[in-house]
């Protein structure tokens, strides 16, 4: 019988400054109020993933390697960080990051830009690489001893305390404002001021390491990110797109990766948000929570990361017939320190 392991970043919203309406997820909050909780401390998203499938901490969560494994390239042994193009944004004093989503880079952008850096970094060995428009990449001869704050984290946020942190760090804070400068005045972005778009002006460095070994207790990954698409290769078990939906549940105990919260997250979109979450509400939480209470399946797990830590509620047939637990608020859950 299956247990169906739910993974949905930014469940719950993120960024406290926005107003927005409460979305409509009855079953969701059914599940959650009837369920066993659990928590623990947890970095990240990328922390979360790395630790369901056994992979150490390097310096950083090594995500930059499993993604680029998990986009078709293959890592080898060489040291790579995510160099993701942002938009650094000024207000007041603070300098708030907004994601790569937002920018609608094109190919031809990523390959310019990536080419620049390539040519001013070339003493330094480092080569940059799009393999898509919106991610890029950084290999380098000698490993980045930095600890990094992953995008996710630093998004709609003033990076003046996120910088990379370590023994490496002042030369990589050098880096940063080389790329910013090299950034700023070249053709690319220039063309994009000229028709109002937002400028390119800044990577964001993260998730540096090796490509390590990976072992799961799951059987199967339905997921959408490079990074399950990596980690499940490096496990050797099957991958299937999520959005095959309910269909892909084949294997008896599979986790199930729900990014479309954290997508619009990223855009700081609280509209899309909430559209995105009852969408889910229709997708998996209804269908998996009939699929309880008639026995087939066997339980179902939905976690999280919020706020440094992670959340976790397990729900059996035999939870669902609390009758007398009420619906839990969609908040990050209060905890005593």
């Amino acid at each position: 019988m299956h247990t169906v392991t739910l993974f949905i970043p930014a469940l719950f919203w993120p960024h406290a400054s926005a107003n927005h309406d409460a979305p409509i997820v009855r079953t969701l909050r059914t599940l959650i109020g009837r369920g066993d909780a659990g928590t623990s401390r947890c970095d990240d998203e990328q922390a979360w993933m790395c630790e369901q499938f056994g992979v150490p901490r390097q310096a950083d969560w090594p995500a930059a390697p499993i993604t680029l494994l998990g986009t078709g390239m293959l890592p080898a042994a060489d040291f790579w960080l995510s160099a993701d193009p942002v938009h650094l944004q000024v207000n007041r004093d603070q300098l708030i990051l907004l994601a790569p989503e937002t920018l609608s880079i094109t190919d031809a952008e990523a390959v310019a830009l990536c080419a620049a850096l390539n040519r001013h970094f070339a003493t330094d060995h480092f080569i940059f690489l799009a393999p898509q428009p919106h991610r890029w990449y950084l290999k380098t001869v000698q490993p980045a001893r930095i600890q990094t704050h992953s995008l996710s984290r630093a998004i709609g946020h003033d990076i003046d305390r996120m910088l990379p942190e370590g023994e490496d760090r002042l030369a990589w804070h050098r880096i940063f404002n080389e790329v910013q400068m090299l950034l700023h005045a070249h053709p690319v972005n220039e063309e994009r001021e000229q028709r109002g778009a937002l400028a390119i002006n800044s990577l964001w460095f993260s998730g540096g390491g090796t490509l390590p070994q990976a072992s799961t207790s799951f059987e199967a990954v339905v997921g959408s990110s490079a990074l399950a698409r990596g980690l499940s290769k490096l496990a050797d078990i099957s991958f299937t797109s999520a959005e095959q939906g309910l269909t892909a549940i084949g294997a008896s105990n599979v986790l199930i990766e729900l990014r479309d919260t954290e997508i619009a997250s990223t855009r700081l979109d609280p509209a899309a948000w909430k559209a995105a979450l009852e969408d889910l509400e229709r997708c998996w939480f209804a269908p998996l929570a009939g699929l309880l209470k008639k026995g087939r399946i066997r339980k179902v797990v939905i976690a999280t990361v919020a706020d440094g830590r992670s959340y976790s509620w397990s729900v059996s047939r035999m939870n669902m017939l609390r009758w007398w637990r009420s619906a839990a608020e969609l908040n990050v859950p209060s905890r005593a320190d």
